[in-house]
C-alpha cells in the first residue's frame, strides 16, 4: 500500500509538472504572436511585409556566421564554466545542452530559467548535482554581470534617455535597478552580514506594519541564507580553478551577448536603414535588462513590446512587426525548436533505461 501511494504521488507530480510547462508553453506563443500583432495596429501601419532585402546572399551569409558564433559561444561558455570546476562533456553532448538550455529557458518566467532542465541533464551526464547547480548559476550570473554593468553608462550616453521627457525617468530607475543589483551581488560575495543585517530591518519593518510575521520571515531568512551561502561557495570554487578556464568562460558569455545584440543591427543594415551600431546594441542590452525581470514566458511579450518601443522612429511602420518575428526567430524560435527534439530524445533514452 505505501508503495502504492508513493507510486501515485509521482505520477500526480509528474502530471503537474507536465501540466505547469504546457501552460508555459502555450503563453509563450500567445505573447509571442499576439504582442507583435498589437504593435502592428499601434503604429499605423498601412500593410504587413517582410523587407525583401533580407533574404539577399550577402545578407543572408552574414546570419548564417552570425547564427554559428551565437550557438558555439553558448556552448563554450558552459564548457570552460565546467573545466574550471572540474569537469568536461563531450562536443555532442555540449550542443544538446546548449539547446535544452535555450528551450526551458524560454518557456519559464522571469527569462531565467531552465536551471533544472541544465542540472538534469548534466547528472545524466556523470556530473554531480552540486557542480551542475553550480556550474548553471554562475552561467547566468556571468552574463547578468556583464549586461547589468554597461546598463549606467548607456542610459547616460544614449540619445534615447537624453530628453526630460518619460523615458529618461525610466532609464535612470532601471540604471538604479542594476547598479544596486551589482551592488548585492558583491555584498553578497564579501559582506554576506551587511545584507542579513538589512534584510532583518526590512524584515521587522514589514512585521511592525503587520504586512508579514515573525515565522514567516524567520522562514524566508533561512531560505535566503541557504541559498546566499550555496552562491557564494559556488563562485569562490569557481573563481578558484584554472585561471584560463575562467577568463576564457568570460570571454565566450561577452562574444555569445555581443552577438546576440548584434542581430539587430544585422538586419536594419540588410533591409537597407542607416542605423548607429552603438545605438541599436545598446538599447538590445536595455530591453534585456528589462527582459530579466519580465514576469512572463522567456520574457515573451515584453522583448517584442520593448523592441518596438525602440525601434519604431527608426523603421518604417510596415516592416516594423516583420524585422521583430526575424530577429525573435533568430535569436529565440530557432533554438527552441532545435531543443524540442533534442528535449524528446533525451527523455526517450531515459525512458529505455529505465525499462
Amino acid at each position: 500500500m505505501r508503495v502504492k501511494g508513493l507510486e501515485t504521488s509521482q505520477q500526480s507530480t509528474k502530471k503537474a509538472v507536465v501540466v505547469r510547462w504546457t501552460a508555459y508553453a502555450f503563453l509563450f506563443l500567445g505573447l509571442s504572436c499576439g504582442v507583435p500583432f498589437f504593435i502592428y495596429r499601434q503604429v499605423g501601419a498601412q500593410s504587413f511585409s517582410f523587407n525583401q532585402h533580407l533574404w539577399s546572399w550577402p545578407v543572408l551569409s552574414v546570419l548564417v556566421i552570425l547564427l554559428a558564433i551565437y550557438f558555439v559561444s553558448d556552448a563554450l561558455r558552459l564548457h570552460f564554466i565546467l573545466k574550471a570546476s572540474g569537469h568536461s562533456l563531450a562536443a555532442g553532448n555540449l550542443a544538446k545542452l546548449t539547446f535544452i538550455n535555450i528551450l526551458f529557458s524560454n518557456i519559464t518566467p522571469m527569462a531565467t530559467g531552465g536551471g533544472f532542465a541544465q542540472v538534469w541533464f548534466l547528472y545524466r551526464r556523470g556530473v554531480l548535482i552540486g557542480t551542475a547547480t553550480a556550474a548553471t548559476t554562475i552561467r547566468t550570473f556571468i552574463a547578468m554581470f556583464l549586461i547589468f554593468l554597461p546598463i549606467p553608462f548607456l542610459v547616460a550616453r544614449l540619445p534615447y534617455f537624453r530628453d526630460d521627457g518619460m523615458m529618461a525617468s525610466v532609464g535612470w530607475i532601471l540604471a538604479s535597478v542594476a547598479i544596486g543589483y551589482l551592488a548585492c551581488f558583491l555584498v553578497l560575495l564579501f559582506r554576506l552580514r551587511w545584507l542579513l543585517r538589512v534584510f532583518d530591518l526590512a524584515a521587522k519593518g514589514l512585521v511592525w506594519l503587520r504586512l508579514t510575521n515573525h515565522e514567516k520571515t524567520r522562514r524566508i531568512k533561512a531560505k535566503f541564507l541557504r541559498e546566499a551561502v550555496r552562491f557564494s561557495r559556488c563562485l569562490k570554487i569557481f573563481v578558484r580553478g584554472d585561471r584560463k578556464d575562467v577568463l576564457l568562460s568570460i570571454f565566450f558569455t561577452f562574444i555569445f551577448l555581443l552577438s546576440l545584440f548584434s542581430f539587430p543591427s544585422i538586419l536594419f543594415w540588410g533591409a537597407g536603414y542607416q542605423t548607429n551600431y552603438y545605438t541599436t546594441t545598446g538599447l538590445l542590452v536595455v530591453s534585456t535588462c528589462i527582459m530579466y525581470f519580465a514576469p512572463s514566458p522567456g520574457g515573451a511579450g515584453f522583448a517584442e513590446g520593448v523592441f518596438g518601443l525602440f525601434f519604431a522612429s527608426l523603421v518604417h511602420a510596415s516592416e516594423l512587426v516583420g524585422i521583430i518575428i526575424v530577429w525573435r526567430f533568430l535569436t529565440i524560435y530557432l533554438g527552441m525548436l532545435i531543443g524540442v527534439p533534442v528535449t524528446l530524445h533525451e527523455l526517450a533514452r531515459r525512458r529505455m533505461g529505465n525499462g
